[in-house]
């Protein structure tokens, strides 16, 4: 009763809201149960209670392994330049709404992490000309992560460390070791977690 008291005002005219309300809710979890069984038929894996939220683009999914439990939000894009790309996603990972991850290079991502909205991660580096070969750079980010909204992680990062955050906003353009909190552009260490 409690949930139907937050959706509905108890007033006639908010009845058909409520239905509306309640009818897009139940499209919208059709449409991603649908997203995430197309899917798990097409990448490299996609472990067990795992969801791929409709709108997210994936380029070369057979390279592409998800651990469990692991939520992909919409409009999220993972992509690579590289055939030879490879991306690695925990289980228990939530990557936020319009994030776009690069795995030109490779890219790891531990267990029980957290990638904010529209946060950008690059794992190549086209250097001073934009129209040379790309180099790839592998990126680790270890378990226990929680990366702020609008984070930029910027090619040339090797590692982002064991339990560190990265606060909303800040472009990271160096490791970042673990347990620490970075801020800023560039983002500096600004605290050390106990």
């Amino acid at each position: 009763m409690r949930s139907l008291r937050r959706i509905w005002n108890r007033r006639v005219f908010g009845l058909p809201s409520m239905l509306m309300l309640g009818i897009g809710i139940a499209f919208r979890t059709f449409r991603n149960r649908l997203a995430t069984a197309l899917w798990r038929g097409n990448l490299g894996r996609l472990g067990s209670g795992s969801c791929i939220q409709s709108g997210v683009t994936i380029r070369y999914p057979g390279s592409v392994f998800i651990g469990n439990r692991t939520s992909i939000a919409r409009d999220t894009e993972i992509t690579s330049e590289k055939l030879d790309g490879l991306c690695r996603i925990g289980s228990d990972v939530i990557v936020g709404v319009g994030t776009r991850l690069d795995f030109s290079g490779e890219l790891e991502v531990g267990d029980n992490v957290v990638i904010s909205e529209k946060v950008t991660i690059f794992t190549h580096s086209h250097g001073l000309n934009p129209k040379s070969i790309s180099r790839k750079i592998s990126l680790t980010i270890e378990s226990g992560v929680w990366i702020g909204s609008n984070a930029i992680i910027v090619e040339g990062v090797s590692r982002i460390g064991r339990g560190s955050v990265v606060a909303s906003g800040a472009v990271v353009t160096r490791e970042v070791p673990a347990g620490t909190v970075v801020a800023g552009v560039p983002a500096k260490t600004i605290k050390k977690k106990v």
